[in-house]
């Protein structure tokens, strides 16, 4: 693919990415909303636990055995045979794995009814295992608008799921039946786009799978036990409407960020294994968590500013312990937004098992972190959050982009000044308004537009008046975005890419 396509096919992707997660999202925003006022939080305390497994699927079925396919330079028919088998076999031994541990691990610790929404959740590693090559032949292709329209039909789908169910009595149930839902509909809509092959084992191709994707697809399980290892340790610990309070907190603070981040992870694991050097990928890398602290660190702040009036107007009072850790938390979303990708750096330049050692000793240090805290509060704990947060940036740094691709910590300060500079504003113009607001009685929703529209206007004059560069960053991504998209076309419009050279992403470390 010549750089022109390439550049094309990245710009396109972000367009499509960005573009359907914006409907999807929105429609799913509602559907939480409505949800959260039909379920209570000791029910969606109780769901939480169960939901870890639904990331867990999608990463030990792709990680692990389809991965490869997107990584190596080049590959044959039998590489995407012994994949689609060995994706199947995975997916069904982990099926049965989680129930075989229903009565001998997951209700000893956690209680009868999370383990009967763990039992009903288990499916999912095998409906994940159907779609695994034919969403890395995607990714290979660079087919963004393909990728990003299942993506959205599914996610709009699991979305109406949970609430319909709600409101027919299913309670916690009806929110691991819509995510059950959603991961069937991907692989459906996998198979459709791109017909997998009929499994079959071959020696030589799968030690070429399994040599990349075995330590890929620890390192994703280590990150995925991460970022829920705080929910397993508090479900373990706490009433279960605490966890669900948790849970709310920090899917406001830093899960729904990631929503926005999931344009960035969808692209940069294909895009960074197809640039031509570690040049290239750390100018990419750099601009790219540039332009996304721009646009996550403002909502996060005008989160900070109103999370006092918007959660309870929002979701219903029943949710107002969950204002102090959700304000807290969103330090920990804006820290996560600058994380976002390092994972996909290190697969693209052939590192997986540095990665899983790195995210081996981050779980172990975030989970000893929550653990310490959990009989303290749930404000404590939102802050000993924070803290480990900020441990695991400043060692992504220093022991992955530094060492692996060269980019330093200390060009983050350069980098993020603008946005943080912003959010100075933001708060500065937002906070007073709010209070102002609030004091004369003002009706909630006119608060909530008036103070959090004049907040994000006051960032934006001031990321325009820090750093022109950033501001003109953030135009040129919305006049990309909004420009009219070829609907003819694929992803950039481009066949399936000739592989790079192999200067970046031949190694297993």
């Amino acid at each position: 693919m010549s750089r022109n396509s390439f550049h094309e096919a990245t710009i396109s992707g972000v367009r499509w990415v960005m573009l359907t997660r914006v409907v999807s999202e929105t429609l799913a925003l509602g559907c939480i909303v409505l949800l959260a006022r039909l379920i209570t939080p000791a029910q969606f305390g109780h769901a939480a636990v169960a939901l870890i497994f639904v990331p867990l699927a999608g990463i030990l079925t792709f990680e692990g055995f389809a991965s490869a396919l997107v990584q190596r330079e080049s590959i044959e028919e039998s590489h995407r045979r012994v994949a689609m088998l060995m994706s199947l076999l995975g997916g069904l031994v982990l099926t049965a794995l989680v129930l075989m541990l229903v009565p001998v691990l997951w209700r000893p610790i956690f209680g009868r009814q999370t383990a009967n929404l763990i039992a009903l959740v288990s499916p999912v590693f095998l409906l994940a295992s159907l779609g695994t090559v034919s969403r890395a032949m995607l990714w290979r292709r660079l087919d963004f608008r393909r990728m990003s329209l299942i993506d959205m039909s599914a996610t709009i789908a699991g979305s109406i799921v949970p609430p319909a169910l709600a409101l027919a009595g299913f309670g916690a149930s009806a929110i691991i039946y819509g995510a059950l839902v959603q991961v069937l509909l991907t692989s459906v809509f996998l198979l459709a786009a791109v017909p997998s092959p009929f499994p079959r084992w071959h020696w030589r191709s799968q030690r070429d799978i399994g040599g990349f994707g075995l330590a890929a697809a620890l390192a994703g399980l280590v990150d995925v036990m991460f970022r829920n290892v705080d929910y397993a340790i508090l479900a373990a610990q706490l009433p279960a409407a605490q966890v669900g309070m948790y849970w709310r907190a920090f899917n406001l603070g830093v899960v729904y960020q990631d929503k926005l981040s999931s344009v960035m992870m969808q692209l940069a694991f294909p895009v960074y294994s197809r640039t031509e050097s570690h040049a290239e990928l750390r100018s990419m890398h750099e601009r790219a968590t540039r332009v996304h602290a721009a646009v996550i660190f403002p909502l996060l702040a005008s989160l900070i500013v109103l999370a006092p009036i918007l959660i309870p107007f929002v979701l219903g009072p029943a949710w107002n312990p969950s204002v102090r850790p959700a304000q807290i938390l969103a330090l920990a979303g804006m820290i996560a937004a600058i994380l976002t990708g390092y994972p996909q750096v290190m697969l693209a330049v052939g590192r997986p098992r540095a990665l899983l050692n790195f995210n081996l000793a981050m779980l172990v240090t975030y989970a000893v972190v929550v653990a310490l805290a959990a009989q303290h509060g749930l404000v404590t704990i939102a802050i000993a959050v924070v803290a480990a947060y900020v441990l695991i940036l400043a060692g992504v740094y220093r022991f992955l982009l530094q060492r692996y691709v060269g980019i330093s910590v200390k060009r983050l300060v350069p980098e993020l000044a603008p946005a943080v500079a912003g959010c100075l504003v933001l708060a500065a113009v937002g906070e007073p308004l709010r209070h102002l607001f609030e004091a004369s009685a003002v009706p909630a929703v006119l608060t909530i537009t008036l103070a959090g529209s004049a907040g994000l206007l006051a960032y934006c004059v001031g990321l325009r008046v820090v750093s022109r560069a950033t501001w003109n960053d953030l135009r040129m991504l919305a006049t990309r975005v909004l420009a009219p998209l070829p609907l003819g076309r694929t992803g950039g419009g481009a066949p399936a890419p000739t592989p790079a050279p192999a200067t970046v992403g031949v190694s297993t470390d």
